[in-house]
């Protein structure tokens, strides 16, 4: 991925964040695996990720991610955490919840921020459930 300017605000963060639910949505798990960076540790694949999504919770047969969630008295967390920039390069989080078939899940994607010479450069951390 190309990094962004250290100036991107938290919105465009996750407005890129819906970019990658949105290929996760329609089932695109190599469009979605290429759209952020991976840290060689965590071993992350599209096949990983597929997994994981369609094994969630009750698992049902074509159960996929979806940008919007119907209204609920539970609200979709989409949050940007920033700090000064540690040892590693780290600048910050997002935490971003997934919506399953509609619903608000407590399957939860967390990315990590990372300060490069060329900008920041958004990471897939985990996909669990928080």
């Amino acid at each position: 991925m190309t990094p962004f300017p250290s100036t991107i605000s938290n919105a465009e963060l996750i407005t890129f964040i819906d970019g990658w639910a949105a290929l996760l949505e329609v089932g695109d798990y190599q469009a979605a695996y290429q759209y952020t960076a991976h840290d060689p540790e965590m071993q992350w694949t599209p096949e990983l990720m597929r997994e994981i999504i369609e094994s969630y919770g009750d698992a049902e047969p074509g159960q996929r991610v979806t940008v919007v969630g119907m209204p609920a008295d539970v609200q979709q967390r989409k949050e940007v955490d920033r700090w000064p920039i540690n040892r590693s390069g780290g600048v910050g989080e997002i935490w971003y919840d997934l919506n399953i078939n509609g619903q608000v899940s407590d399957l939860t994607a967390i990315f990590s921020l990372e300060q490069t010479a060329n900008g920041i450069t958004i990471y897939l951390n985990t996909i669990h459930v928080m």
